[in-house]
């Protein structure tokens, strides 16, 4: 009997697989279409980390896949400045970095918008 529990004990831990995360991987590239070509199953890692930088209005976007805690640790130095910046996001589920810079733009629209508000009053107070 115990025999024959342990077998099966054996067969059915031996039928489950464990399946790596699924992440899309490029590096500095300019189109989030073309970065969505690759998709890879991380051998290490449990986040999908996203990296979009910006440099004059050009962004560069380098997908793979990472830890969690270097992900949070890169993703707490994101910069967002009118001419450039760096945004990094994490994610833990089967290619859920799929989005590139969108979110970027929105961010630098953001960041950009109240600055030429407050240059065009300055200029139109002088």
């Amino acid at each position: 009997m115990k025999t024959g529990l342990a077998f099966l004990l054996l067969v059915s831990m031996s039928t489950l697989s464990v399946e790596a995360l699924q992440c899309y991987v490029c590096s500095s590239t300019m189109s989030n279409t073309q970065c969505n070509q690759s998709p890879q199953n991380c051998t290490t890692g449990d986040t999908c980390m996203t990296t979009v930088t910006n440099v004059l209005g050009l962004h560069y976007i380098t997908k793979e896949c990472s830890t969690a805690g270097t992900c949070a640790s890169a993703a707490a130095t994101n910069v967002n400045l009118v001419i450039g910046g760096k945004q990094v996001t994490c994610c833990s589920t089967n290619l859920c970095n799929v989005s590139g810079f969108e979110l970027t733009r929105l961010n630098l629209l953001l960041l950009g918008l109240p600055s030429v508000l407050l240059m065009l009053v300055t200029t139109g107070a002088a």
